[in-house]
């Protein structure tokens, strides 16, 4: 092959890693949207079953508290918005605007420890998230630290929701679950793309004559 068929290949997989980043940045909102959505279910169960079990917690706060707390638990759901969306801007989490190394060129294995550092992200943005109506049954007595095992304390003292994410009753769940599944796909297609590219570009590297 000559220059010119090099250069026509490594456009056309340039064409391809811009569309897959696209692709990658139309699901950002939507995973957005979703997650606040199921976090919002999440918190409301969460609340329901605090008073059905503790309902001596309940008693013991008094109607003018239970108002305060009404109230305050409204503010996290009306915040949850944007809250999730500053939350998952990380970068951590978006990884197909991530430069990819060299070496993943040659590493099979690449995409799939790429894609499982996504999705853990993820999940920790979740817990986090969860963690808002955590830090306020904590602050009304309905979690003691270190007995609820339903809720682990982060090193800055932030509580993060500990059990397996609840799919029953959580209209949103499968959905999260079906956007989190695109964007696996995503990170390995992206992965792919790259690899493709450095290769066309390391082929028509070695086929320029020495000069």
């Amino acid at each position: 092959m000559n220059s010119t068929d090099f250069d026509r290949i490594i456009a056309q997989e340039r064409k391809v890693l811009a569309s897959i980043k696209e692709q990658g940045e139309k699901l950002i909102p939507e995973f957005k949207r979703i997650t606040a959505s199921y976090i919002r279910e999440l918190s409301i169960e969460l609340m329901k079953s605090y008073f059905r079990y503790k309902p001596e917690v309940t008693r013991s706060l008094g109607t003018e508290k239970l108002e305060e707390m009404k109230r305050e638990f409204t503010g996290i759901l009306v915040s949850l918005p944007e809250h999730t969306s500053k939350r998952l801007d990380a970068g951590q989490i978006w990884l197909h605007r991530e430069e990819i190394p060299d070496r993943a060129v040659t590493d099979m294995t690449y995409s799939y420890q790429f894609e499982k550092r996504s999705n853990k992200s993820m999940d920790d943005a979740i817990r986090d998230l969860i963690g808002l109506v955590g830090a306020m049954l904590i602050k009304y007595g309905f979690v003691e630290t270190g007995k609820d095992f339903t809720w682990k304390m982060t090193p800055g003292g932030i509580p993060q929701y500990a059990n397996d994410l609840p799919s029953k009753g959580m209209d949103h769940h499968r959905a999260l679950n079906k956007l989190m599944e695109q964007y696996k796909n995503i990170l390995v297609e992206y992965v792919f793309a790259i690899q493709n590219l450095r290769k066309a570009e390391q082929a028509k590297n070695s086929a320029q004559p020495l000069i």
